[in-house]
């Protein structure tokens, strides 16, 4: 990985010592947990919030700490590699709280940012619905516009965080429906508890537990006209004006759930005895470990060369998909094949490669699908 590092410069490796404390004092001992009670690690994001984790690509005097891409891309890895719900968590906040930065008034910044920076509050995006998936221009949400603001009616799907957020950033289309994307806005929302007509229902997942996402039902819910982020409009822009990076984001989740696999899957077979000899001295063993590291290495370096774009020149569609597939593919793969070394072992429940080949599988289907990666490099390498 020595290409890698030869692109950090001191402040991104602060940003990497500060996420490898963190995951050491606070994630590795509440990992367990986590997975078995599958409750909402508020006091884990506080944490984050406090080590200045959260705010890393806020504007300076939001967070403790700022970095550029590269930078937050190394945090989410480490992080991740011994928690993807955490991982997740952070992420969805994170994606939630740049629209704010880049559209929100000096007001809005105040009101949210210094909190989300913090972690006293935490964010979620409410932008995929139950037919119209993540496109904002077939959106069937709506906002009425009232006398004093808007009223907010319509259901999500998913929504990172969505539920247990304390500002939640609802895409809907104004009424009179427009023509085109045009209509869609955005609109800041308070917690489920302080928004009458706003309920939650949590869905549960194979995997990623303690990762909160479900369903959203908005009747009628009603925002001040201060609650519009950025103009009536805008709503395509500012959901969709990060999705490079959330992608290459979620490929660096990937990429540490695939390192923390292939980690345990190389001790594994080397501490591991048949037939009188460590399990890692079989061909078929080193096979698997050969393939496992090519996947890894390589996912690692395409997610890296994509942030490094981001970060140097706002980013590149065919880098990010390239990079969102190859983290949560090497993901899947790596993941399945430390429990195919680690044999019956490996299957148990409890075990960590268990649980991460169960948190891999979720990376192939949120911030677009294996298929649509694939589609949207092909649409950009045939400049379809």
């Amino acid at each position: 990985m020595r290409l890698i590092e030869s692109a950090l410069d001191d402040g991104h490796r602060e940003v990497r010592d500060r996420a490898d404390a963190f995951a050491e004092d606070v994630v590795v001992p509440r990992a367990a947990g986590i997975e078995a009670s599958d409750e909402f690690p508020r006091d884990v994001i506080e944490e984050a919030g406090e080590r200045g984790l959260l705010g890393l690509l806020l504007p300076e005097g939001y967070g403790e700490v700022t970095t550029d891409f590269l930078g937050y891309c190394l945090a989410v890895e480490r992080i991740a590699a011994e928690s993807g719900a955490v991982a997740e968590t952070i992420q969805g906040h994170t994606f939630a709280a740049l629209p704010i930065a880049r559209f929100g008034t000096e007001a809005q910044r105040e009101e949210h940012l210094p909190a989300m920076a913090d972690g006293s509050a935490v964010g979620a995006m409410l932008l995929t619905e139950p037919d119209a998936g993540s496109a904002p221009s077939g959106l069937a949400s709506i906002a009425e516009a009232t006398d004093d603001g808007y009223r907010l009616s319509g259901e999500k799907s998913f929504g990172t965080n969505a539920g247990v957020a304390d500002v939640h950033l609802v895409v809907a289309r104004r009424r009179p429906e427009s023509d085109d994307s045009h209509g869609v806005s955005v609109f800041l929302v308070p917690s489920v508890d302080d928004a009458d007509g706003f309920e939650f229902e949590r869905a549960e997942y194979m995997g990623m537990r303690g990762h909160v996402t479900g369903d959203s039902t908005l009747e009628g819910v009603h925002v001040p006209a201060g609650n519009l982020l950025g103009e009536v409009g805008q709503g395509f822009r500012i959901a969709m004006g990060t999705i490079d990076m959330a992608r290459t984001g979620l490929g660096a989740i990937g990429v540490g759930i695939a390192r923390a696999a292939f980690d345990e899957a190389v001790a594994y077979a080397g501490d591991r005895e048949q037939g009188g000899s460590p399990v890692g001295e079989y061909q078929a063993v080193q096979v698997l470990v050969a393939d496992m590291y090519r996947q890894f290495a390589g996912a690692r370096h395409l997610v890296y060369s994509s942030a490094a774009e981001i970060a140097a020149e706002g980013g590149d569609t065919r880098a990010s998909s390239l990079a969102k597939l190859a983290g949560s593919e090497a993901a899947e793969f790596v993941t399945r094949n430390a429990i195919q070394v680690h044999g019956g072992t490996g299957y148990r429940k409890g075990t960590p490669v268990e649980r991460y080949y169960r948190d891999a599988k979720i990376l192939s289907i949120i911030g677009g699908t294996s298929e649509i990666q694939r589609t949207t490099i092909a649409g950009e390498t045939l400049d379809l």
